[in-house]
């Protein structure tokens, strides 16, 4: 039994690196697919046959594409998390007072995932991407207010990975600044996540668990100084307040 189920979990895990490929190459054929994953030939065949019958996948004169089947269960998925559902408006309010970006992200396990945005494309990460939780002001924010022991084995089984010389690596340094953050209920980010881009955030906080967190980027020559620091600080906490008062 105990065989079948490594078969089995080998068997998803393979799909799923197929379909990541084929999003990262915008499609593919069996064989850059086989060379590339390191899988044979006749395996990526199968596992594209039984995506193209199950609507995941299409297959044009041996080119694969992935359908838009994955939209409708990003959308549907996205649809029914509260913390989506209180802050849209808020959101939408923050981008056209702050003339900025203005990002819904919630957390998942060591990552924070952007769930939704009003403003510019440039945002280094897209909707629906995600970036290591002390890598971001709105990762930090969350990290903030998970526990020491919780924070402790963050750093433990994920490390600090380096996004920019100016993310923090040093876990003395970033329990540090989480303390501050929890002090003020803001968090920054001055290029720590992409050298050109600087941002503000504040958690969203249900009953002591951090469920999400509210941010402002905007390119680091004009995100900056007063406008980072206090117009756009006030504002951005003040909707991550309105949207916590709206999940009670």
């Amino acid at each position: 039994m105990g065989n079948t189920d490594t078969i089995t979990v080998q068997a998803t895990a393979t799909s799923l690196r197929i379909v990541e490929e084929l999003y990262e190459r915008d499609g593919g054929g069996v064989t850059e697919l086989a060379d590339t994953l390191d899988v044979s030939k006749s395996a990526v065949h199968n596992h594209l046959s039984t995506l193209c019958a199950l609507g995941y996948v299409t297959n044009s004169g041996g080119t694969y594409e992935l359908t838009h089947q994955f939209l409708r269960i990003g959308f549907g998925t996205r649809e029914r998390n509260p913390v989506y559902q209180a802050a849209q408006r808020e959101i939408r309010m923050l981008a056209r007072n702050t003339g900025a970006v203005a990002n819904l992200v919630v957390p998942e396990d060591a990552a924070a995932v952007y769930l939704h945005r009003i403003g510019s494309r440039d945002h280094p990460i897209p909707v629906g991407g995600s970036v290591r939780l002390h890598a971001a002001a709105a990762g930090k924010a969350i990290l903030a207010y998970r526990s020491g022991d919780a924070v402790d084995e963050y750093v433990t089984r994920h490390g600090l990975d380096r996004k920019t010389e100016r993310t923090v690596t040093d876990p003395a340094t970033l329990r540090s600044e989480l303390r501050s953050i929890r002090d003020r209920n803001i968090a920054f980010d001055r290029g720590e996540l992409d050298e050109n881009w600087q941002c503000v955030a504040s958690p969203i906080v249900v009953d002591g668990d951090p469920v999400g967190a509210v941010s402002v980027s905007g390119p680091s020559d004009e995100m900056q100084g007063k406008r980072l620091e206090e117009d756009t600080a006030g504002l951005v906490s003040s909707a991550a307040k309105t949207i916590e008062l709206e999940l009670l």
